[in-house]
């Protein structure tokens, strides 16, 4: 009976023990038990590694197992392994109870769960002088959950954030199967570079099959923001990623990623970079002062970028490569260098909608749809200051609905363009609305309207360019031919020269109408302009070698008399003639005397 006692209470004070989490001594046999020698040499053989087991705790340094801890529960916090593992593996620092420094790596087995809170407000990670001796948190199929707290590396000499290139330096990632998730969190100076290093140590990373949330937090100063690859249903709001060292957050490959308030800002390369997931769309992504673009797309199909805002990012505003049946809606892009919207790569197939686009100190272009695209459409919206407003050496492109004002060049065509049509298009001001070079093809302009360009209108070498309504005016000349082109329903004003054909250029022009300052139309030697239906009216109508040919109702005028600004001159002469004869009639009246007692004060 007394023997039954004795058992019984030795097994309640063993039970007490496990359930307090004090340190129990481990079975001999559990001494350098497979799994955890697995695990070591699994995660590249860390000086010391802690593991968490739904049950236990294991404490490993130099793959052997130095002692075991049993929390008695699977969700463990890290103030409570501060309180229990040791000094040497996670420490309090001195005077500030609540931050700690961790001196280990961290793998979370699964079904397991570590809490990082505000027990703990300040974690920080040791980068070790080398990969082994640098500390980390990971696992797979298990969570690990950060609320209101910052996470940061410390070098390895402790005097200071690890530097970027530090082997050592911490990162945070979760693999398949597990969660992760940040709620008030800053976490910063994570990520290792090397050639050994992988995708997953880039800082903090939710890897393939992983889940879970980053709200309201800051990732900054690590080697990658935050990076999403083959994640699912993972939740960004209110995030902020800046100073990277490469691109400020990557998402590739992940699915069903819901995002809003999404901002990058200052990083090394990309401010996001998306990649590898297909009928994705994103709204209010915001990008600022990056080294390169501040939204990448590369290699996407059915992407849908909703009210994007790009500024003074470097590499420019919005890349799209290579991107199929892609739409960017109502962005607001800033910039000061590159383009503010670039499309290229083969089979790129792109709408830019309703967009406003500001350059700054003659960044170029506004929009630029490179060489190779299958087709883009910019329809609405507003493109100005740019050295090109809109930039063309692709083909299939379709601009409508766009106002483009104080661009050097507001359409610029070049390259090897194809089938490119422009519909109820407004350039403004600038030095020439719309350029189109002599190795493009069917280019066609319907309802497009240039004022105010200081030299040219229209300036075209492109053969068969066809011009349908609208206006087209320069300070020199309204429009200049180097190739064929057919002109119907346009007016031609508002120019020192109306039209201008280069040598041996073939034109026609069916209700034109042509007004200028000076000469209506010039045709140099060996061209032809044959007119139909239309009106030249300058002070020389006809001028240069060639011919032009009148069909029709055409009319060769002088421009109309200037009635108002004649009235205006006949009435300056009135007045000059009635104050002379003011003057002759008062020559012989003498001048009016003061009288003596008046004193000139003037």
């Amino acid at each position: 009976m007394k023997t039954a006692y004795r058992f019984g209470a030795a097994a309640a004070a063993l039970s007490a023990v496990l359930a307090l989490g004090i340190e129990a001594a481990p079975p001999a046999a559990a001494i350098g038990a497979p799994e955890d020698t697995a695990a070591w040499e699994r995660t590249g053989r860390p000086d010391r590694l802690i593991v968490l087991r739904p049950r236990s705790v294991s404490l490993l340094s130099g793959g052997s197992l130095v002692r075991r801890l049993y929390p008695g529960t699977p969700s463990v916090s890290l103030s409570w392994l501060a309180a229990n593992a040791g000094r040497e593996w996670i420490s309090h620092e001195s005077g500030a109870p609540s931050t700690v420094r961790v001196h280990t790596a961290i793998l979370l087995a699964p079904d397991t769960i570590l809490r990082i809170d505000d027990r703990t407000k300040k974690v920080l990670l040791s980068a070790g002088r080398d990969a082994r001796s640098g500390t980390w948190i990971s696992g797979s199929r298990a969570s690990l959950d950060v609320d209101s707290t910052t996470l940061t590396s410390v070098a390895a000499d402790g005097a200071g954030p690890a530097p970027a290139n530090a082997p050592g330096r911490p990162y945070v990632s979760m693999g398949a199967g597990g969660r992760m998730d940040f709620r008030n969190a800053t976490v910063s100076g994570l990520g290792r570079v090397g050639d050994t290093t992988t995708a997953d140590q880039s800082g903090v990373t939710w890897a393939r099959g992983s889940t879970g949330s980053a709200t309201g937090s800051t990732f900054e100063g690590n080697y990658t923001g935050l990076r999403l690859a083959g994640s699912k249903d993972v939740t960004l709001k209110n995030v902020t990623a800046s100073g990277a060292t490469e691109d400020g957050v990557v998402l590739k490959g992940d699915h069903g990623t819901k995002v809003s308030e999404l901002s990058a800002d200052s990083n090394g390369r990309t401010g996001i970079a998306l990649g590898g997931t297909d009928d994705r769309t994103l709204t209010g992504l915001t990008t600022h002062d990056n080294d390169g673009a501040g939204i990448k797309a590369t290699l996407q199909s059915g992407l849908e970028l909703n009210s994007p805002t790009s500024r003074f990012d470097q590499g420019g505003g919005i890349d799209l490569t290579s991107c199929r049946q892609c739409i960017v809606r109502k962005a607001s892009v800033e910039s000061s260098s590159r383009a503010a919207v670039r499309v290229s790569g083969g089979e790129s197939t792109v709408s830019v909608r309703d967009s406003e686009l500001t350059g700054h100190n003659g960044s170029e272009p506004g929009i630029l749809l490179g060489e190779g695209i299958e087709s883009a459409t910019v329809s609405g919206g507003s493109v100005s200051g740019f050295d090109r407003g809109i930039g063309i050496t692709g083909s299939g492109v379709r601009i409508e609905h766009t106002s483009l004002s104080g661009n050097r060049t507001g359409i610029a065509i070049g390259g090897n363009a194809d089938q490119v049509a422009l519909h109820d298009v407004r350039v403004d001001g600038g030095e020439t609305g719309v350029l189109a070079s002599a190795t493009t093809r069917h280019i066609r302009l319907t309802d497009v309207r240039v004022t105010e360009a200081n030299r040219k209108g229209l300036a075209s070498s492109s053969p068969g360019l066809r011009v349908s309504g609208g206006t087209l005016a320069g300070g020199t000349t309204a429009v200049d031919l180097g190739a064929s082109a057919r002109l119907e329903k346009v007016a031609v004003g508002s120019s020192h020269r109306g039209m201008h054909l280069a040598q041996n250029v073939r034109a026609t022009g069916t209700s034109v109408d042509v007004l200028a300052e000076r000469q209506g139309v010039v045709a140099d030697a060996g061209s032809r302009l044959d007119l139909t239906d239309s009106r030249v009216r300058a002070p020389v109508a006809l001028d240069g070698d060639g011919e032009v040919k009148r069909h029709g109702k055409t009319e060769i005028t002088m421009p109309p008399f200037p009635w108002l600004g004649f009235a205006a001159l006949v009435a300056l002469a009135l007045a000059v003639v009635l104050q002379t004869l003011h003057h002759v009639r008062h020559r012989g009246t003498p001048r009016p005397k003061v009288a003596g007692h008046v004193e000139n004060t003037a």
